[in-house]
């Protein structure tokens, strides 16, 4: 196993591809850890990208304090994946939570970031509205396993294998709890510090997500220099996970310079 030493913690990380490929950073969301961008990692590497994926601190193969889990350290443990793999600069993909550390990376490292995608995510910019359904995950303290799944799509709900398959990765998470999550009620990033970005931006929505619904993400778009927002079909909180194939295609888009 592979570990970047951040600070006291270790972070757990896998790197796939070739070594002198372009690098992409996959970070997880709360339902995850690495190895649920298997769909991603297998297609990126086929098409000659090198592939990071990490379990963020308190998740899987990660062990920390809880106290520690904030968009800053999440963003340092980033940094510490691509210096062990000694990537200079990478794209980076974040879904839900991991939005809040890639566009954290993003302000604070720009030069180490050639494009940013946020998938059904936030990342700190500001939600005056949050739903139900995000109220009741932050205020939940166990590992939300069953709340995450309330958050697929109709069609992957009548999904039984995706839906076990998303539910044995999560069991991974013998650690994590929504309580250590304390910190992101409280976090924002402001549109006037996001003015500072200077990658591109897309941002993916599930069109059937109940935690930052479409019109939420596309609502940030005029409000960044550079950003646009693509609405998946068939998929509820997890486009990635949901419609691989789809997801794929729009990133690959992206970081290749292709997307309207």
């Amino acid at each position: 196993m592979t570990y970047a030493q951040s600070g006291d913690t270790r972070v757990y990380y896998e790197a796939e591809g070739p070594q002198d490929g372009e690098a992409i950073l996959f970070v997880h969301g709360a339902g995850g850890n690495a190895a649920i961008w298997y769909q991603q990692v297998d297609f990126f590497t086929k098409e000659g990208f090198r592939c990071l994926t990490l379990d963020q601190r308190t998740f899987a193969r990660t062990p920390a304090d809880p106290a520690t889990c904030h968009p800053a350290q999440f963003s340092e443990d980033a940094l510490a994946v691509l210096d062990a793999d000694g990537v200079r600069s990478a794209h980076l993909v974040g879904q839900s939570l991991g939005g809040y550390t890639v566009l954290r990376t993003a302000l604070d490292q720009p030069s180490r970031v050639l494009s940013l995608t946020m998938s059904a995510t936030p990342g700190g910019l500001p939600n005056e509205s949050p739903t139900p359904a995000v109220r009741g995950l932050l205020s939940s303290s166990g590992s939300g396993t069953d709340g995450v799944l309330a958050t697929m799509s109709r069609q992957t709900a009548r999904d039984p294998l995706k839906m076990r398959l998303y539910q044995t990765i999560n069991s991974f998470n013998t650690q994590f709890s929504f309580a250590n999550l304390g910190a992101l009620g409280r976090y924002r990033v402001s549109f006037d510090e996001a003015q500072a970005l200077r990658c591109r931006v897309l941002f993916v929505a599930g069109a059937e997500d109940p935690l930052f619904p479409a019109a939420l993400l596309e609502s940030f778009v005029p409000e960044l220099p550079d950003a646009r927002c693509e609405v998946v079909v068939g998929s509820g909180h997890s486009p990635y996970f949901e419609q691989p194939t789809e997801f794929n295609r729009l990133l690959l888009e992206h970081i290749r310079g292709l997307g309207t």
